[in-house]
């Protein structure tokens, strides 16, 4: 498994407010947004990651301090199953590819995705 890409995360209530400050203070476009069925709102911003929501809905996630892109979620989901992570979420299909979040031994929460073609394609494409 490669990890291509890793994204902090930030909890906002007000996803636009927060955008809109972010891009001016780094620099960098909005390059994707998207609306869970669950009403979580996702959106990054250079090497950022907002999940915005009201606290009811944000109050599951906030645990999880990064998000991970790699490339092989079933051989992610192997590895963290073999070195006694507990899966909070997942494997599941999102907007962006596929999921899960685990909370790895000594308590760091962390969701790993791998992203789609479609993604990829919005993200200027794959690393080689």
């Amino acid at each position: 498994m490669r990890i291509l890409r890793t994204f902090a995360r930030a909890y906002a209530n007000d996803l636009d407010a927060v955008l809109a400050s972010l891009a001016k203070v780094t620099g960098e476009p909005i390059s994707t947004r998207f609306t869970m069925p669950n009403g979580l709102e996702l959106a990054t911003v250079g090497r950022v990651l907002v999940v915005a929501g009201d606290d009811r809905v944000l109050e599951p996630y906030r645990a999880t301090v990064a998000t991970l892109i790699i490339d092989d979620l079933d051989e992610c989901h192997a590895l963290l199953t073999r070195t006694g992570a507990q899966i909070v979420r997942g494997p599941q299909v999102v907007p962006t590819g596929r999921n899960l979040t685990a909370k790895l031994p000594g308590g760091v929460q962390i969701e790993y995705v791998e992203w789609d073609e479609v993604q990829w394609g919005r993200a200027g494409g794959r690393p080689l």
